[in-house]
C-alpha cells in the first residue's frame, strides 16, 4: 500500500478510536459529554470527515494505478506509451516523480517555461498534472506533485513535536478573527444552605461572560532561485527549494505554539536557582509532580502533557539516586502511543508521572530562565489554514524566478494560568 495513504488511514482510525473511547466512557459513566468531551468529538469529526475525503481520492487514485498498471503489462513491450488529454480527473500522469521514482521533468521549470517561454509541451504536462490531482484543500494556482509534500529532505530545524499534539482547527483560506465566548463569573455565591425556614433564596444577577478575539496572521516565506537552476530540469532541484520552504514554515508554527503555552503559564510554581539544585536526588521529579497537581487544582482537569527542551529531558535522563540508579526508567521501546484528551492519539518518547512527553527546542533559546510546563493539551487550539499556495511565478528579471508558500495561523491558550504550569530553572550554575 502507497505509505501515504496508510498514514492517512491509521490517523483515521487513531482519530475513531479516540472518538469512541470519549463516548464509552461518558456511557460507562451514565452522563452526557461535558463540554471538553464535546469540543473534542466535534474537532475530531471534522478532522475524520476532512482525513476520508482525502484517503477516498487517494484509494480511488491507487485503484486506477493498479488497473491502467494491469493493462499495461498485458502490452507489448514494444508500444509506445501515450499521455491522455482526456479532461477527467482520471489519474496522476507521473510527469513530476522525484529524481529516484525516475522523474525527468521540474515541476517549477515548467511553470516558467509555459509562462515566459511559452514551451507548449511544458503548458500540456502541467494541464495534465493538474487534472490528476484534487485541487480542493491547495488553493488557487498550480497544484505541486504530491511527492513534493512528502518526501523532501531539509536542513536540521526542529519540527512539528508540540504543534502536533495539541488540537488542530482548520481554517481553510478565512483569516477573519476568531470570537470564543468565555464565562467570568458564576452562580457559586447564591448557592448556599437555607439557614431557617423560609429564608428567601437569593435572585442577583451573578452569571457574567465575555469573548476573546484570536486573529489569525499571515505566516509566510519565499525563496528566489535563478533561471540557471531551472534550466538544469532536475525533480531534485523542487525538492530542495520547496522541502527548504516548508521545514522553515513547520518549525516557527512549532515556535509559535511553544511561546502561547509558556507565556500562559505565568510565574513558575517551583524555580531553581540552578542546575545543580534541579539535579539533585528526586527534587526535580518532585517539581513535575507540584506542577501537575497545579494544573489539577486550578483547571479542576488534569495535565496530560508534559513540554520541555531536548537538553532538559537529557538532565532528566541522567538522574541516578544514592546507588547510581537511574530516577527515570529507560524507554525501551523507543516511540509510544499515548492517547491525550481532546487530542486523540500522539507518539511521544515516554512518561514522566503520568505526562505524555512532548520535547521540543521551540519553547524558547537554550539561554536561562528555562521552563517545563506541565499542560493541558486540549486547552491549546492552533488555529492554521491552508498551508500552500502556489502561483505562477513572478519575475524579477529574466534571470529569477519567485516561489512562497502562505498560511494563515493563530494559537489560543484556554484557561490561561490554569491549564499550565511551569518548573524555572534560572541559572545553569
Amino acid at each position: 500500500m502507497n505509505p501515504y495513504l496508510k498514514a492517512k488511514r491509521d490517523q483515521f482510525e487513531a482519530l475513531r478510536a479516540s472518538t469512541e473511547e470519549i463516548q464509552n466512557r461518558a456511557a460507562t459513566e451514565k452522563r452526557d459529554l461535558d463540554d471538553a468531551e464535546l469540543a473534542a468529538v466535534k474537532g475530531q469529526a471534522e478532522k475524520m470527515r476532512s482525513l476520508g475525503e482525502e484517503i477516498q481520492i487517494l484509494t480511488d487514485q491507487e485503484n486506477r494505478a493498479a488497473d491502467v498498471a494491469e493493462l499495461a503489462a498485458k502490452l507489448d513491450e514494444r508500444t509506445e506509451k501515450r499521455e491522455s488529454d482526456a479532461q477527467a480527473r482520471d489519474r496522476d500522469p507521473g510527469h513530476y516523480r522525484s529524481e529516484s521514482e525516475g522523474g525527468r521533468w521540474s515541476f517549477f521549470g515548467d511553470m516558467y517555461k509555459a509562462k515566459f517561454n511559452g514551451d507548449a509541451e511544458a503548458k500540456v504536462r502541467l494541464e495534465q498534472h493538474a487534472r490528476a490531482l484534487d485541487t480542493g484543500g491547495e488553493g488557487v494556482g498550480l497544484v505541486p506533485p504530491r511527492w513534493l509534500t512528502e518526501e523532501y529532505q531539509t536542513l536540521l530545524r526542529q519540527g512539528r513535536d508540540l504543534a502536533d499534539k495539541v488540537r488542530r482547527i482548520p481554517l481553510g483560506s478565512d483569516p477573519r478573527p476568531i470570537t470564543i465566548p468565555k464565562q467570568t463569573a458564576g452562580t457559586d455565591t447564591e448557592v448556599n444552605e437555607q439557614t431557617a425556614e423560609n429564608d428567601p433564596t437569593d435572585w442577583d444577577d451573578a452569571f457574567d461572560s465575555d469573548v476573546d478575539t484570536v486573529t489569525p496572521k499571515p505566516t509566510r516565506g519565499g525563496q528566489v532561485f535563478s533561471r540557471q537552476m531551472l534550466d538544469m530540469a532536475s525533480p531534485a532541484i523542487d525538492q530542495l527549494i520547496f522541502g527548504d520552504l516548508i521545514a522553515a514554515y513547520n518549525a516557527k508554527i512549532e515556535t509559535k505554539v511553544g511561546s502561547a503555552i509558556v507565556t500562559a503559564a505565568g510565574a513558575a510554581v517551583t524555580t531553581f536557582a540552578t542546575e545543580a539544585a534541579f539535579s539533585t536526588d528526586a527534587d526535580a521529579f518532585d517539581a513535575i509532580i507540584d506542577a501537575g497537581m497545579a494544573v489539577w487544582a486550578a483547571r479542576k482537569l488534569p495535565a496530560d502533557l508534559l513540554v520541555m527542551r531536548i537538553r532538559r529531558y537529557g538532565s532528566l535522563k541522567k538522574l541516578r539516586d544514592a546507588d547510581n540508579r537511574p530516577l527515570l526508567p529507560p524507554n525501551t521501546n523507543g516511540m509510544m502511543a499515548v492517547n491525550v484528551n481532546g487530542v486523540g492519539t500522539i507518539q511521544t518518547p515516554g512518561m514522566i508521572e503520568g505526562l505524555a512527553l512532548a520535547v521540543t527546542d521551540g519553547i524558547g533559546t537554550t539561554a536561562y530562565p528555562e521552563s517545563m510546563i506541565a499542560q493541558r493539551a486540549s486547552d491549546v487550539l492552533l488555529f492554521e489554514g491552508n498551508q500552500f499556495r502556489f502561483n505562477d511565478p513572478y519575475t524579477e528579471g529574466p534571470e529569477s524566478v519567485r516561489v512562497a508558500i502562505w498560511a494563515y495561523t493563530a494559537v489560543y491558550v484556554r484557561y490561561a494560568g490554569s491549564s499550565g504550569k511551569a518548573v524555572a530553572i534560572t541559572a545553569a550554575s
